[in-house]
């Protein structure tokens, strides 16, 4: 099971709502909002293409500017 954390950068004061947007994506969990409209969060996916399909899908979130990979590590189920 692949499992990131990732930052995601939104345009200036969107944070709030971007992160009550990708709440609701199964598979992700927020961790906080920053200063300079960034969101924290980690993406626990079945497999490494859930994953992918699930960072790829916070891509099209509206007032997303970018997605980083922080951190990634495949857990043993």
């Amino acid at each position: 099971m692949p499992v990131s954390s990732v930052v995601v950068q939104c345009l200036e004061g969107k944070a709030d709502s971007v992160a009550s947007q990708i709440a609701e994506f199964e598979g992700i969990e927020i961790h906080g909002v920053l200063p300079h409209d960034q969101i924290v969060a980690v993406i626990e996916a079945d497999d490494i293409t859930n994953e992918v399909d699930l960072v790829s899908a916070l891509h099209d979130v509206k007032n997303v500017v970018s997605v980083r990979l922080a951190y990634h590590n495949f857990e043993d189920i």
